[in-house]
């Protein structure tokens, strides 16, 4: 009986102190996933194919300006602009568009999407989103929209006609 006390006591002691391990590491993932915003403005900045290399979105003749990330994906979209689509809106979150050709792709799980990001879904699905959210999906990333709060405004709720051209900075 008493061994199988002691048994049954380190099985418990055990079973906490791995629960404790994932709490802690859970608290740590969620540090890291609570970035401040000038950090990730700094990852960002760090990640550009060129500071003077932008493009320009056009929404009913509203244009903004967009940061481009230095990857196969960004080079290949730059290589099909100018482009001008009909994105549908997916969730209230997001414009999407379906390429009929496919763009390379190193998609990730971002964890945090926040409003202004551009990325591929898949490997031909263009998605602006427009509203910050937390997602298990991965894309990969191509830029950004500077003035996220401005564009969020400009897209509305349904499907929007958009233009895409490159922009260089004078």
């Amino acid at each position: 009986m008493k061994k199988s006390f002691s048994i049954l006591c380190l099985f418990i002691f055990s079973l906490t102190a791995c629960s404790m391990s994932d709490t802690n590491e859970s608290n740590e993932m969620n540090q890291e996933e609570l970035q401040p915003s000038d950090s990730i403005q700094e990852t960002r900045d760090s990640d550009m194919v060129n500071p003077s290399t932008l493009i320009a979105i056009t929404i009913d003749e509203q244009e903004f300006s967009a940061r481009l990330y230095d990857n196969e994906t960004t080079q290949a979209f730059i290589e099909i602009l100018p482009l001008d689509i009909n994105m549908s809106d997916v969730n209230s979150n997001e414009k999407f568009y379906r390429f009929q050709d496919t763009l390379p792709t190193n998609s990730e799980r971002p964890g945090e999407i926040h409003a202004g990001d551009i990325m591929l879904y898949g490997d031909n699905g263009l998605v602006l989103f427009y509203e910050s959210l937390s997602s298990d999906y991965s894309y990969t990333r191509i830029g950004y929209v500077e003035e996220a709060e401005r564009f969020a405004q400009a897209v509305g709720d349904g499907d929007i006609r958009v233009s895409f051209d490159l922009n260089e900075v004078r």
